[in-house]
């Protein structure tokens, strides 16, 4: 039919009562769902009045965990309201979803950010994997587009919504060199040195570049930590001499000590 766009949403419910509620969604936004099947396929038509081209969508549902579920979307229509279709049937859905920290993150960017940030706060979740959330979000200039750059658990991205597409450029953590920031009169700037180059993310609203630098800090931090060591299991001796002890002490019978002796034994 026209262009194909992926994406994945994390439902807070398990399969068993998110099935019904996304076929549910389906009907109240208007789509048509000819078969109840794994996947849902639903289609809607043209919309004048929308000013979108119509649409078959597909939505897979897995179970992640006893609680959760995952819907693996695919959006077949021309245009680029492929995130709009699929944001009616979630609007719809009578079931919490989660966001991956976006909403946390547009709060903190505050009403100026969001404002000259509309397009990017609108999308920001297609952007982001189900396996990291947001950290942190400075609205600013990035060469010559407006738009967003977005700290994640796991990555450094700008992006810039336009009405005839995104533009996307990530920056990896292990081609950083330095982030900083610096103020001007017309707001704070990002500077991102990476491999041999930099990188300039202007106008920021004053305040954000620091808060926005302080928890990339956190993050490499974080991710640089040592995992700390398993404690070591008791010693199986040990044990059992401190069963002795007990025994000898008159707080164990024999029976009592012989039993837990013979349960030290049976796991080794």
């Amino acid at each position: 039919m026209g262009i194909v766009r992926n994406s994945s949403t994390r439902i807070l419910a398990p399969y068993e009562s998110a099935y019904p509620a996304v076929v549910a969604a389906f009907h109240a936004a208007g789509f048509e769902v000819p078969v109840a099947s794994n996947p849902i396929v639903g289609e809607t038509k043209r919309s004048l009045r929308k000013n979108r081209w119509a649409a078959t969508v597909t939505a897979a549902l897995r179970p992640e965990t006893p609680t959760t579920t995952i819907i693996d979307w695919s959006v077949d229509m021309q245009g680029t309201k492929h995130g709009e279709v699929r944001g009616e049937i979630l609007d719809a859905l009578e079931l919490p979803i989660d966001d991956l920290g976006v909403a946390d993150a547009l709060n903190r960017l505050g009403k100026m950010g969001r404002f000259f940030g509309a397009l990017e706060a609108h999308a920001l979740s297609d952007f982001v994997h189900l396996d990291e959330r947001v950290v942190e979000l400075a609205q600013g200039v990035y060469g010559k587009n407006q738009g967003m750059l977005v700290l994640t658990t796991q990555r450094l991205f700008f992006f810039d919504k336009g009405l005839l597409g995104a533009g996307v450029e990530e920056f990896d953590f292990n081609a950083i060199g330095s982030l900083g920031f610096s103020k001007k009169l017309g707001g704070e700037a990002i500077d991102i040195s990476i491999s041999g180059r930099s990188a300039e993310i202007k106008q920021i609203a004053h305040g954000r570049g620091e808060t926005f630098v302080a928890a990339y800090r956190r993050v490499r931090s974080e991710s640089a930590a040592p995992a700390q060591p398993a404690a070591a299991a008791p010693d199986l001796a040990d044990q059992i001499r401190k069963l002795s002890e007990l025994r000898d002490a008159g707080i164990l019978t024999d029976d009592e000590f012989n039993a837990k002796k013979a349960d030290l034994l049976s796991r080794m």
